[in-house]
């Protein structure tokens, strides 16, 4: 292909107009054309996971050390998402994407992520033991109408092809994660809160122990939605990993 080829295939993706189907499902690769289509969720909850340390790991190379951190942080990532009823998407270097619909989906998607925390716990008291590192990690998760469409390469070669998930429920939830770290690793937006409030499920909410708040608020100037109050927690589920 030459130069001009290839920007005349650029102009015609800016140029031409899109059709929109609205849609309540999580869509997978193979459900949407390359052409000028794109899928609207209108009521997503985005779960963005980003994970730190892995470059300390990776001086260890005799016992590729980091291929194998990265390896079973994905292990717990796709499982506490969908074990909460999530859909994993995407996983790019040391950032994973994933998303929640439905009933409860704001709860679920903090349930996934407290669990993934009592993972990564158990993940670390092995890597801790083999190089006497860690690693840490930090989810962001924010909710709204999110649009899907199939980008990359036209033609046959999927591995050419991904989807491409745009709106600001990804760039707050990317944002927050940016944030989120030891202790209070799992940050959510106001309108998670407020969702999470009115689902009513009292795990998320308040602590067994005493009834108070399991979330502390703080002020954040996000990029993407502006000043805003956000919420942390230090929180995480008590699995039994064993059984």
């Amino acid at each position: 292909m030459s130069h001009a080829t290839n920007m005349e295939t650029i102009r015609s993706i800016l140029n031409d107009s899109y059709k929109k189907e609205d849609t309540s499902v999580v869509p997978k690769r193979n459900d949407l054309t390359f052409g000028n289509t794109l899928k609207k969720i209108k009521h997503a909850v985005v779960f963005y996971v980003d994970m730190r340390g892995s470059r300390k790991i990776i001086q260890d190379s005799t016992s590729f050390m980091s291929i194998k951190v990265h390896k079973s942080f994905l292990q717990a990532i796709t499982y506490c998402v969908e074990n909460r009823g999530g859909h994993f998407r995407s996983f790019n270097g040391d950032g994973a994407l994933a998303f929640f619909v439905g009933d409860k989906a704001s709860t679920n998607a903090v349930k996934a992520a407290m669990d993934l925390k009592k993972y990564v716990m158990e993940i670390n008291s092995i890597v801790e033991e083999k190089v006497s590192k860690k690693v840490d990690f930090g989810v962001g998760i924010g909710q709204g109408p999110i649009y899907v469409a199939k980008s990359g390469k036209k033609g046959d070669d999927n591995t050419k092809q991904d989807l491409v998930w745009v709106g600001l429920p990804v760039y707050v939830a990317v944002e927050l994660s940016d944030y989120a770290k030891s202790a209070y690793n799992i940050w959510i937006s106001p309108a998670v809160k407020s969702s999470i409030d009115k689902e009513g499920d009292k795990f998320v909410l308040t602590d067994d122990e005493d009834g108070s708040s399991i979330w502390k608020k703080e002020s954040k100037d996000l990029k993407s939605i502006g000043t805003s109050t956000v919420y942390k927690t230090s929180y995480f589920t008590t699995l039994n990993l064993e059984s």
